[in-house]
């Protein structure tokens, strides 16, 4: 399959290499096209397997360790909705530094940089003694893996021609949705075992769930050791006026892709590019260039607030803040639950089955201090929930089915539209999370959680398609950027605020979910039919 592609690849080349051999002066799209395409691209994908999974690792394992480290960190609820929520309100702080650094200092130093940092925050986070250690770590490694991921992005796009970029997003899509099914896989093989080890006459410990999250950087591992041999984003260097490098780039890649000589390559000179940021480079102070960053987003983001795009503007932020509250709250929330669900059937066996969701989240609420007869504050003891294999299983069942969802509406999003699958998702949203209050088992919340999870990521992808529809090639970027801030703002928001609402009453967040997709499906009417262009 591989050699085939490549003999298609190098007629193509050969090809365009006779109509335009000793080519001067050509653009980006052009040269990137005469590459071809080959075992640049496959390898190039492969190393963004690991890259992509490195995102949902970091934003994704605190799920997954709450129910063990409950007792070891001595973790409220608020404490569990902070540390879910902690990667968020670093991501949100990092969004504009991390752009600034990939327009001026170059994708791959980025990568490399962000990748590796990022392994070693969540190789320390994993000796983490008590809970504000482990959150300062958490908005760390949010701020940091903020920026490699939006990178990555940018440096696929600017290493595929126009015709290949969709599969490469597209993969970099399912890859992302693989890694959901590998976070719980991950976790069953090691938070069950019972190691522990003590160190410093017992003042560290270390055992299962901290041991997952150290095995837990290796994604980042891979990604950052993979990026380092790769060259820097030719479309970069052209940029920055580097034409002679970029053009050594497009051979080697040619040259790879078609296994001919480099010097065979039929472009000779590359066309002057416009600059894509390294402008605020020029200033002389680093106080001048922080300070034209943030003129240049001012004016960036200054038509979002004025017609026509205004309402258009507001109406998908606010869509993707409700539908990100709710989706992402959830699911960060949905081990927990299954724990719990699964050490009360356990308990109590004879009464499973006649318990709704909330009796059972009653029977444990986590540490906590009660007043004896004689009202002296008494602690009571903290014991582990009794954690079985279903919790990992069914986050599998969950991950795979959200996969499942997102392929589908990638195969009928053009023949129903996307204002049709919103609609109908963030709908299926409203009636699951209703109907998780009145769950009675692990199968019956199994079910709704996987048809609310799915429902939810899919209608998140399809927003960001409605987004690029929406606005023009000069707003597009900044778009989608404050559409994906708004959305982890929304996430920040919900999972500080489900263990609040849950304190007051058990029904409330769940009613409170349902009425925010609700008002999703009925916003989603008012957005513009689109046709897949955007509106110039």
């Amino acid at each position: 399959m591989v050699a085939e592609s490549n003999a298609n690849v190098d007629v193509e080349a050969q090809e365009a290499g006779k109509t335009q051999n000793n080519q001067e002066d050509v653009d980006f799209e052009t040269a990137i096209s005469l590459t071809g395409y080959g075992k640049f691209n496959y390898l190039l994908n492969l190393v963004t397997i690991p890259a992509a999974c490195s995102t949902v690792f970091d934003t994704t394992t605190m799920s997954y360790i709450l129910p063990s480290a409950e007792c070891d960190l001595n973790l409220s609820n608020l404490n569990k909705g902070i540390l879910n929520a902690m990667v968020y309100a670093g991501m949100i702080s990092s969004a504009l530094v991390w752009g600034f650094l990939s327009d001026t200092l170059g994708r791959r130093k980025l990568l490399l940089v962000g990748y590796f940092l990022l392994t070693f925050l969540m190789v320390a986070s994993s000796f983490s003694q008590a809970f504000w250690i482990l959150a300062v770590f958490k908005f760390i490694g949010g701020f940091v893996s903020c920026g490699p991921f939006a990178v990555l992005l940018a440096y696929l796009a600017e290493f595929n021609s126009s015709h290949q970029r969709p599969r490469a997003m597209m993969m970099v899509g399912i890859f992302t949705s693989v890694a959901i099914i590998c976070v719980p896989a991950l976790a069953w093989a090691l938070i069950p075992q019972p190691w522990s080890w003590s160190f410093f006459g017992g003042y560290i410990t270390y055992n299962s769930w901290r041991m997952f999250i150290a095995v837990s950087a290796l994604p980042s591992l891979l990604a950052g050791c993979g990026i380092w041999f790769f060259d820097e984003s030719p479309k970069f260097l052209m940029s920055c006026g580097r034409r002679e490098e970029a053009l050594s780039v497009f051979r080697r890649v040619y040259s790879i892709n078609t296994g001919n000589p480099p010097e065979t390559y039929p472009v000779k000179s590359l066309r002057e590019e416009k600059s894509i940021g390294t402008s605020v480079l020029s200033t002389d102070a680093p106080s001048n260039s922080v300070l034209t960053l943030l003129k240049l987003g001012a004016e960036q983001m200054k038509p979002f607030f004025h017609k026509p795009y205004i309402g258009k503007a507001l109406l998908v932020f606010t869509i993707q803040f409700g539908g990100l509250w709710a989706m992402n709250t959830i699911r960060l929330w949905l081990p927990q639950l299954f724990a719990i669900v699964e050490e009360y059937s356990i308990v109590n066996e004879n009464e499973y089955g006649n318990a709704t969701l909330c009796e059972m989240l009653a029977s444990r609420t986590g540490p906590k201090v009660i007043i004896n007869e004689s009202l002296i504050l008494v602690d009571e003891p903290c014991v582990p929930v009794q954690i079985g294999d279903s919790m990992y299983i069914y986050s599998m069942i969950v991950g795979f089915t959200t996969s499942v969802f997102n392929l589908s509406a990638s195969s009928v999003i053009n023949c129903i539209g996307k204002k049709k699958i919103l609609v109908l998702g963030y709908a299926l949203n409203c009636f699951c999370v209703i109907g998780m209050y009145w769950c009675n088992s692990m199968e019956v919340l199994l079910v709704v959680a996987s048809l609310f999870i799915g429902s939810g990521s899919m209608s998140s992808n399809a927003l960001m398609s409605v987004v690029v529809d929406l606005f023009p090639t000069s707003l597009r970027t900044m778009a989608v950027s404050i559409t994906m801030m708004t959305g982890r703002i929304g996430a920040l928001t919900g999972n500080i605020t489900f263990p609040v609402f849950l304190g007051i009453s058990c029904a409330m967040p769940f009613f409170l979910i349902g009425a925010i997709s609700l008002v999703c499906s009925v916003l989603t009417f008012l957005l513009p039919r689109t046709t897949g262009k955007a509106l110039e």
